[in-house]
């Protein structure tokens, strides 16, 4: 098969999750596959007020400090597991390797690219919509990755 390392965003939203049973689809089947299944949450200066007192001064390691700092360490667990679960239950007989994460960025679309770059990625399979803020605005998300990476990018319903 062609796609050794594919990702998937996984926002809880019915599209990502097509997404997964698209990606358990095409590469399920291959035990060299890795499927990496990553939630990025948004810890940029406009994501959510409570993560800094100063929106508009918000540090550019804002990620890392509140990583390092353990502010974020039990909600990143939790949603691993969330998103484990969710993992578990579409998996089917998918004999690849499986990957789950969660990362902090500074926005969705930069802990997509960054995550695509830092970890080999063939193929991004992604919703075409998800629960971002903006969910007036039609596919902001993908359509900024498929901007931002290299890679080929499958969008799904």
């Amino acid at each position: 098969m062609f796609f050794k390392n594919v990702l998937v965003p996984y926002d809880e939203s019915e599209h990502a999750l097509s997404a997964l049973h698209i990606a358990f689809g095409m590469v399920g089947g291959d035990p060299e596959a890795t499927i990496h299944v990553v939630t990025v949450v948004a810890a940029g200066p406009f994501a959510s007020p409570t993560l800094s007192s100063d929106a508009f001064d918000a540090p550019d390691n804002l990620s890392e400090e509140l990583e390092s700092d353990g502010i974020m360490g039990p909600a990143l667990h939790r949603m691993r597991a969330e998103i484990q679960h969710v993992v578990d239950d579409a998996r089917d007989d998918a004999s690849c390797q499986i990957v789950t994460s969660a990362a902090l960025s500074g926005s969705p679309v930069e802990g997509i690219a960054e995550y695509v770059d830092n970890h080999n990625i063939d193929l991004v399979v992604m919703g075409r919509r998800g629960l971002g803020a903006l969910r007036g605005m039609l596919g902001s998300v993908s359509f900024g990755v498929l901007r931002s990476v290299d890679v080929p990018v499958l969008t799904v319903k």
